[in-house]
């Protein structure tokens, strides 16, 4: 996948979160990639991120598949991506 065609479809703080959703995408045949977590403070508090990367063209299914498995995912704090 070129960059250009790439977009975030999922933002979590817990990189073995993303990796189930990436098997879940997977799973639907659906290829992705998960970014590296990435460490940071703001406003004195630590954060940490890792994003779940789709093919554009695959983008609102993989939002449906995540969607379904973000309900039987434990509580957790993530973010939608824009594209």
């Amino acid at each position: 996948m070129s960059e250009s065609e790439i977009v975030c479809v999922a933002t979590t703080p817990n990189r073995e979160l993303a990796q189930v959703w990436r098997g879940a995408l997977e799973a639907e045949g659906i290829e992705c990639q998960v970014g590296e977590q990435r460490r940071f403070w703001f406003d004195n508090t630590p954060w940490a991120q890792t994003d779940v990367w789709v093919h554009r063209a695959l983008a609102h299914r993989a939002l449906e598949i995540l969607e379904h498995q973000r309900a039987s995912d434990p509580p957790t704090t993530e973010h939608v991506c824009q594209f």
